[in-house]
């Protein structure tokens, strides 16, 4: 491994053991950074970004599940085909997830629903679990038109970057898909994918691949935060950014896509703004 990682390993693990989060600290700053209860919650979570929460896992799910009537996490997988193999196959009940502990702890969960869908699943439990995760699969892209994102737009979803930046926010792609900008996916690259389908059948099917050029997503989530479209909450050694409705921040970031197509991409010699 190289120093440099064992480095930032030593980092988490002295910042996770140094800041003690009690429940109740945990839900006071959930207070203050969400207020009203939106409909559907949807988490990225960076659980050792601000301490060691002390309920564990179990009561960090509870506190969120406290403040919405759907909770949703993403539960990506990235499971291309590569090197000229087939794609894993993605299993719903089976492939773990890829972004972080706590979205595998509440993948296995009772009563959360998972997406079928082999690169960028979500799972969620509440009220609209079902109608928000069906026929992912279904679609060519994994967030633009007709997914479980392009859904949370619509419902004015709220989002939630638990200790993570605003480089892990997902709606981006939505935005770029929504937009047209020809910079959002690889070209000329779709996928053949393979997924277990509700009935545990095999299904092929076909989807384009996001773009894997550098992104300024952390830089441009400023511009939310100054726009008043995001807020930030200290919680032990990190923060709560939350975007109380998602789709004010999708009209805000399509509408600059539309007039500058690689507003989000570290080619672009346009000054954020």
């Amino acid at each position: 491994m190289a120093l440099a990682d064992l480095r930032r390993r030593a980092t988490r693990a002295w910042r996770r053991m140094s800041n003690p989060i009690g429940p109740a600290a945990l839900r006071a700053a959930l207070d203050r950074a969400i207020g009203a209860a939106p409909g559907t919650l949807l988490v990225h979570a960076s659980f050792s970004a601000c301490g060691r929460f002390t309920g564990g896992s179990d009561d960090v799910l509870a506190a969120l599940g406290e403040r919405c009537s759907t909770l949703a996490f993403p539960t990506h997988t990235y499971s291309y085909p590569e090197n000229g193999a087939p794609a894993p196959l993605f299993d719903p009940r089976a492939t773990p997830s890829r972004t972080g502990l706590l979205t595998e702890i509440f993948r296995i969960s009772p009563g959360v629903t998972r997406s079928i869908q082999s690169t960028h699943s979500i799972a969620a439990r509440g009220a609209e679990a079902a109608a928000l995760c069906a026929g992912h699969y279904l679609n060519d892209t994994p967030c633009g038109r007709g997914t479980p994102y392009e859904r949370m737009v619509r419902s004015q979803a709220a989002v939630l970057l638990f200790g993570a930046t605003f480089h892990s926010y997902t709606l981006y792609h939505t935005a770029e898909d929504a937009s047209g900008s020809q910079f959002a996916y690889e070209p000329a690259t779709v996928d053949l994918l393979e997924v277990i389908d509700e009935s545990g059948n095999r299904r092929h099917c076909r989807s384009r691949r996001q773009s894997r050029a550098p992104r300024r997503f952390r830089e441009a989530g400023g511009l939310l935060e100054s726009a008043g479209i995001a807020r930030r909450v200290p919680l032990g050694a990190g923060i709560l950014l939350y975007v109380p409705d998602c789709a004010r921040a999708h009209d805000f970031l399509v509408e600059r896509l539309r007039r500058v197509p690689d507003f989000l991409y570290a080619t672009c010699t346009e000054p954020l703004r």
